[in-house]
């Protein structure tokens, strides 16, 4: 067996990203009067500086991964994105459907002046070359040598979509970031993960500024029309029916390619029990607690209640 990353390794690089993204950007924003573009900026480059200080011995081993050294396929990469943003919308409207007053709960992402600018930047590139790293690049990988492609693939898009915390973001981020893992076994490269993960944030943010800044009238008349009760249930289901065929064929075609960073199933009992240590950690518990803390702070009943609290503590 090669020397990898450890499980429990890449679980604490993705609770350091996750904690320092969200902890380091709220307070540039709060108390430095930060934009959204420079706070994600500013929180990409001290998660940067203390994944090298905290954790230098996982990123060696990223360094040294030939995941990280294989150029990317672009028309793989460009496949998978189209086959990723299908599903993940697909998936995010049936939410949006089946559960009424969700659309008010999906955070937006804006910007104006220089400041969108540094936000495409940051969101678009930054932040996704920084998640992928600690999700696909580490967490996944330690997973992959703990127990095998399939379990490493599922509990890396697990922890990454939960972690968002909104259960509408969570709906549609959910498939895209099974695609992100997949296509990542399948090529060899994170490159291509970090292209598609990049792709489709850039498109995010370039969308939110386009239609903040134009008439949203024909697309109020749109939420109203799937509002409709008649239309509900056939959008919704024909919605998940969709994403589930775009699914199917990602898993039929993104197939994983042999690594010998991998456990072999076949490996003798000696060698496996030699291995570091299983997937599931400490880290990997508190990042699900986090996303679910977080899901649960913001039904519409708890923010209820947190608002009354609030003013009466006042």
């Amino acid at each position: 067996m090669k020397p990898g990353v450890r499980a429990v390794d890449g679980n604490r690089a993705a609770l350091l990203l996750l904690v320092v993204q969200n902890v380091a950007s709220a307070l540039l924003i709060r108390y430095a009067g930060a934009g959204l573009g420079m706070a994600l900026l500013g929180s990409f480059l001290i998660t940067v500086l203390l994944a090298f200080l905290v954790l230098p011995g996982p990123m060696r081993a990223l360094l040294a991964d030939s995941r990280w050294r294989t150029p990317p396929a672009w028309g793989t990469a460009l496949a998978g994105f189209a086959l990723g943003f299908m599903a993940s919308r697909a998936f995010a409207l049936a939410y949006l459907m089946l559960v009424p007053g969700a659309a008010s709960s999906v955070p937006q992402f804006l910007s104006k002046g220089a400041d969108l600018w540094v936000l495409v930047l940051s969101a678009g590139l930054l932040i996704p070359l920084a998640e992928e790293v600690a999700f696909r690049g580490l967490m996944m990988r330690g997973h992959e040598r703990a127990a095998g492609f399939t379990v490493a693939a599922l509990t890396s898009t697990l922890a990454f979509s939960i972690a968002h915390g909104v259960p509408a973001s969570i709906a549609g981020i959910i498939p895209l970031a099974y695609v992100l893992a997949r296509i990542v076994q399948h090529t060899g490269s994170l490159w291509n993960a970090v292209i598609i993960h990049a792709l489709n944030n850039t498109l995010s943010v370039v969308l939110g500024a386009v239609l903040a800044g134009n008439s949203l009238g024909k697309q109020n008349e749109a939420m109203d029309m799937l509002k409709s009760e008649a239309l509900r249930l056939p959008l919704a289901g024909g919605a998940l029916l969709f994403g589930a065929a775009v699914l199917f064929v990602v898993q039929q075609w993104l197939t994983p390619r042999p690594d010998p960073q991998v456990l072999d199933p076949q490996m003798p009992s000696a060698q496996v029990s030699s291995t570091r240590g299983p997937w599931l950690s400490a880290a990997y518990v508190v990042i699900v607690l986090f996303g679910l803390l977080a899901i649960l702070a913001g039904l519409p009943a708890v923010q209820a209640q947190l608002t009354n609290l609030r003013g009466v503590l006042r």
